[in-house]
C-alpha cells in the first residue's frame, strides 16, 4: 500500500508500498447533478494507474486525472496523458520525459541563461528531477498557454546530491510514483512562490539560490540557480484566458470504503454558472497558506504570520487520510502487518467520531465532523477488495503537530480553493483563501 502525508507528495513516510494484481469491480458511487461545461474535468479515485500493473499497488484516497499536453502553439503535436495526481498543496504539471519526448518541447532557462533543472524533494526521503520545458496544457475545454512544466527525467544519474541527499528514492517511474505524473493545483501561481512571495527568483534578494529547487547543469555537473517567476514551474489554471482564480473539488459522500468514487474539477470561482460561490459556505482565508483547527482545547494554526511558525493546519488532496495529533489517545496500529509498518495510522477497536472546527484568518468559523477507522482493518480491505476509498483513514501527522485534512475531509462537499494574485470574486475577500 502507499501512504500520502502533507502537501506535494510526501510519499512512504516508513509504509511499505503494497504490490499485487488486483482487479477493479465496476462498483462505487458518480455525482449526482454532475456539472459540465469547457471549464469541467472529471475526477476519479480508483487506486491509480499502476493497478493491476506488476510491480504496481493500490493508490488509496488519491484522485487522478488527466490532461492534454501539447507543443507550443500546436493543436496536432500533443500527448494524452492519464493517471495524473490531482494535488491541492502543490504547484505545477510534473510528467515523465518518456511520455512527452516525441513533443520535442523547448527547454526553459534559468536566470544564468542555461536550461533550468527542478528537484522536488519529500520529506520522507524521496525526490523527482528534470528538465523545465515549455507546453501547452489542455484540461477539458481550457488551455494554459506555453506553460513552464517539470518532465521528469526517468534516468538514474546526472541528479545532484543537494536533490538526492546523497542515495534516497528517486521516484523516477509510475511504479514508483504510483501515478503517471502530478497535476499540481495549489493555492499559489508558480512552485516556488509562498505567500505570492518567491524565493528562487534573484530579483527577490536573496544572496544565493535555495536548495533543492533549480538547478543549471554543466554536463553532470549541477549546481542551484535562480529562475525568473515567468519562468517557474507553473500552476496551469492560473494560465488559463478565463476561469483562472481557482477552482472547486467536487466529490460524493462515501461511508465505508469503495472499490472507486467520481467526481469533477470546476475551474474557475465566480466566472461561470456552475461555479459559483454558494451562500452556504464558508470562506477561510489563510497565512502562509495555512490556517487553523480547533481540536481537543488545542488551537493549531500559525502562532506568528511573519515567520508561518506554528503547529498549523493544511487541507491537501494530496494527503491520502485526516492525520493529527494524538491527542484523543487513539490506540495506534502495529509496526508490522501484511501491509507494512503502520504505527502512524490510528488501529480503535470501534470507529470514532471526532469533531474538530475550521477557523480562518479572518475569524470565520466551521465545524468539521469526521470519523476514526482502524487503520489495518481498512487497508486489509483495500487489498482484498481493491477498495481505492477508504473515508475513515486517519493517522498521526509524522512531519509536524499540525492539523492535515487530506480527502477523506473532501468527501461529500464542494471545496473551493483561489489562486494568490488572480482576481476573487465578486464579494469574496482577496486571495489566496478556501471555503466549502
Amino acid at each position: 500500500m502507499r501512504i500520502v502525508v502533507l502537501s506535494m507528495l510526501l510519499i512512504g513516510s516508513g509504509f511499505a508500498v503494497g504490490c499485487g494484481s488486483a482487479s477493479f469491480k465496476s462498483t462505487g458511487s458518480s455525482p449526482s447533478g454532475a456539472p459540465s461545461g469547457a471549464n469541467v474535468i472529471r475526477i476519479d479515485v480508483n487506486g491509480g494507474p499502476e493497478v493491476g500493473q506488476p510491480g504496481g499497488g493500490i493508490y488509496q484516497n488519491v484522485p487522478f486525472a488527466t490532461a492534454k499536453v501539447c507543443a507550443p502553439g500546436s493543436t496536432s503535436n500533443c500527448v494524452t496523458i492519464g493517471g495524473l495526481l490531482v494535488e491541492t498543496g502543490a504547484t505545477g504539471l510534473r510528467v515523465f520525459d518518456k511520455d512527452v519526448s516525441s513533443l520535442k518541447l523547448p527547454v526553459v532557462n534559468a536566470s544564468n541563461g542555461s536550461p533550468a533543472y527542478d528537484c522536488v524533494a519529500f520529506g520522507d526521503g524521496t525526490y523527482i528531477w528534470g528538465s523545465v520545458q515549455r507546453a501547452d496544457v489542455i484540461l477539458g475545454g481550457e488551455t494554459a498557454a506555453k506553460v513552464p512544466i517539470h518532465v521528469i527525467s526517468t534516468a538514474t544519474d546526472g541528479v545532484p546530491s543537494s536533490c538526492s541527499n546523497g542515495g534516497s528514492i528517486n521516484l523516477n517511474t509510475a511504479i514508483a510514483l504510483g501515478a503517471n505524473g502530478i497535476l499540481g493545483i495549489g493555492f499559489e501561481p508558480t512552485d516556488c512562490v509562498f505567500d505570492n512571495q518567491s524565493t528562487c527568483d534573484a530579483a527577490d534578494g536573496l544572496p544565493t539560490p535555495p536548495s533543492p529547487a533549480y538547478y543549471t547543469c554543466s554536463g553532470t555537473d549541477c549546481t542551484p540557480a535562480f529562475i525568473a517567476k515567468a519562468n517557474q514551474v507553473t500552476n496551469p489554471v492560473a494560465l488559463f484566458p478565463k476561469d483562472n482564480n481557482g477552482f472547486i473539488v467536487e466529490l460524493p459522500s462515501a461511508s465505508k470504503p469503495m472499490v472507486n468514487l467520481s467526481g469533477y474539477l470546476v475551474f474557475g470561482i465566480g466566472t461561470e454558472s456552475n461555479n459559483q460561490l454558494t451562500s452556504s459556505s464558508t470562506v477561510i482565508t489563510m497565512a502562509c497558506d495555512a490556517f487553523t483547527t480547533q481540536f481537543a482545547n488545542q488551537n493549531l494554526g500559525i502562532t506568528d504570520p511573519n515567520t508561518c511558525a506554528g503547529p498549523y493546519s493544511v487541507i491537501d488532496s494530496g494527503s491520502n487520510g485526516i492525520y493529527f495529533p494524538n491527542i484523543p489517545n487513539f490506540p495506534t496500529c502495529p509496526t508490522s502487518t501484511s501491509a507494512g509498518d503502520l504505527s502512524s495510522l490510528y488501529c480503535p477497536s470501534n470507529a470514532q467520531d471526532v469533531s474538530a472546527t475550521i477557523v480562518g484568518q479572518n475569524g470565520k468559523s466551521k465545524a468539521a465532523n469526521f470519523t476514526v477507522g482502524n487503520g489495518e482493518q481498512l487497508l486489509a480491505s483495500s487489498q482484498t477488495a481493491s477498495d481505492a476509498v477508504l473515508p475513515t483513514l486517519a493517522g498521526s501527522n509524522a512531519f509536524g503537530s499540525g492539523f492535515v485534512w487530506g480527502l477523506p475531509f473532501f468527501y461529500g462537499k464542494n471545496v473551493y480553493f483561489s489562486i494568490a494574485g488572480q482576481t476573487a470574486p465578486s464579494g469574496a475577500p482577496a486571495t489566496p483563501w478556501w471555503a466549502y
